[in-house]
């Protein structure tokens, strides 16, 4: 806004019509403006930058208790809502097969996969696809022995004696040759105690390397362009078992020998899952549950057995449980062609 005042010589600006300050300028004065000392200056900015420095931050506003009581019943709120989408989806998927069940294929396209399996987030199980592999005819227990040799590998031991084994993992992991090992899995009564799983794979994947020239590839699905594309093993005796959980990547399970029963459920029934603790449940082994976890029988769940040559494709997220009803070899890969980095932001507890 210009103010045209009566002396001639004086126009000045003033406050702008939407309230923001202006700088008020005489032009008799201006010559004096333009003359000041540039030391006056340098202070004027140095006081300024003092005041500055010395200004305390702002003190938060502190949450007040019908606040947070609000936000408590609001969570608690959206949880309810939650657990009642889930149920209503529960209900609806029970009503069709297609739905509920475990889609089967003997073989299946990249485009097959990703539109029906992995961004539906449904399993799959895959049956014709390993036909070729070497390793079907060629694993049995001496092989392995002989190819490996007396080569150091790492395993889970001492299970038996371990009620929550699979939650403290590094407390079981024990050292030995190869060939020792599989000499102590083929006992009649090896049972549980120890076992090769995916969780060694970091100190074994050297060691068994050799396998390696026994295998095919998903090329469909998967990429070689990882560091260690041919998987995770998992080698034991029957009747390793593995509790019920979930995991936080997609993973392709491939069942090389003998033969598991596995007992998938879907995330939709987390909330009768009494998960305690990081992918873990309260609930063990859905074929024994206990009385306090009553909630458990009323889930919706596929119960299989996997066949040497079968491959099954696990969701992230999807709960299964693992029992060998053999002598088993089996590997896991997360190698996908598509994203399968979703750990980072898991909630912790």
């Amino acid at each position: 806004m210009v103010d045209d005042s009566s002396d001639k010589g004086t126009m000045r600006l003033t406050a702008n019509p939407f309230g923001a300050p202006v700088l008020g300028l005489d032009r008799q004065r201006e010559g004096a403006a333009q003359s000041l000392a540039p030391q006056s200056r340098s202070a004027s900015r140095g006081q300024a930058g003092r005041e500055a420095a010395s200004a305390t931050p702002p003190v938060p506003r502190p949450v007040l208790p019908a606040v947070q009581r609000a936000l408590a019943k609001q969570n608690e709120v959206a949880l309810a809502k939650r657990d009642w989408l889930m149920r209503t989806r529960r209900k609806l998927a029970r009503l069709s097969r297609q739905q509920s069940g475990l889609a089967a294929y003997q073989t299946i396209t990249r485009q097959q996969f990703l539109d029906h399996h992995y961004a539906a987030h449904r399993p799959a199980l895959i049956r014709g696809e390993m036909a070729d592999w070497p390793a079907l005819e060629l694993w049995t227990p001496q092989y392995l022995r002989d190819k490996i040799g007396s080569t150091p590998i790492q395993y889970q031991g001492g299970r038996d004696k371990g009620e929550n084994y699979e939650r403290n993992k590094d407390a079981h992991a024990r050292t030995m040759p190869f060939d020792a090992f599989i000499d102590l899995i083929t006992h009649d009564d090896a049972g549980n105690d120890a076992y090769i799983t995916a969780y060694n794979n970091k100190l074994n994947g050297a060691a068994l390397k050799p396998l390696e020239e026994d295998l095919g590839f998903f090329d469909q699905i998967l990429t070689r362009q990882v560091a260690q594309p041919n998987g995770m093993m998992w080698i034991g005796p029957a009747g390793t078992f593995t509790p019920l959980h979930h995991d936080l990547t997609n993973n392709l399970l491939v069942q090389v020998v003998g033969r598991k029963r596995l007992i998938l459920v879907s995330p939709d029934e987390w909330p009768n899952l009494y998960n305690d603790r990081h992918v873990f449940s309260m609930v063990k082994d859905l074929t024994a549950i206990e009385e306090p976890f009553e909630a458990a029988r009323d889930i919706g769940a596929l119960a299989f057995d996997m066949e040497p040559g079968d491959a099954l494709f696990i969701p992230i997220g999807w709960w299964h449980q693992v029992r060998a009803l053999d002598f088993s070899v089996s590997i896991t890969y997360t190698n996908f062609l598509w994203h399968n980095d979703f750990h980072g932001d898991y909630p912790p507890g």
